[in-house]
């Protein structure tokens, strides 16, 4: 036996699952696009309460990185640790490779309580690609 619905009906349901889809894939306001992350960077330049977090590896890290970056290695045993003693009250952008990593950083934060860390959209690959400026070398932290 086969179920058919009248056509008002079948486009009452598409539209019903098509509002779900959109609802549940809600975007992110932390995710930030390369420009308004350098905009984000721009405008807190010289404030003490803002960091840059590098989550890549030292090796990735000395191949370039966004000035003024600090590297904290997510593969490192001990790096939920020391995420987790940062201050609270900072506001955080974070990136890496292509986004992977930083976006288990933005779950992090929230398990944690960080109210104000941003995620770099397509990482430093984005970054770059956007013609935007890159470091080079540098030993991390």
């Amino acid at each position: 036996m086969r179920f058919t619905m009248p056509g008002p009906a079948r486009i009452f349901v598409l539209l019903a699952v098509l509002a779900l889809l959109a609802a549940c894939r809600g975007e992110d306001e932390r995710l930030l696009e390369p420009r308004a992350a350098y905009e984000l960077i721009e405008q807190n330049r010289n404030a003490k309460d803002f960091l840059i977090l590098d989550v890549r590896t030292p090796g990735e890290f000395g191949r370039g990185y966004i000035e003024g970056a600090v590297l904290m290695n997510y593969y490192d045993p001990d790096f939920a640790e020391r995420f987790a003693a940062l201050d609270r009250n900072l506001t955080i952008l974070t990136y890496c490779h292509v986004g992977s990593r930083s976006s288990g950083v933005l779950a992090l934060a929230d398990k944690l309580g960080f109210k104000r860390v941003f995620d770099l959209r397509g990482g430093i690959t984005a970054w770059k690609g956007g013609g935007l400026p890159v470091a080079k070398g540098g030993a991390g932290s």
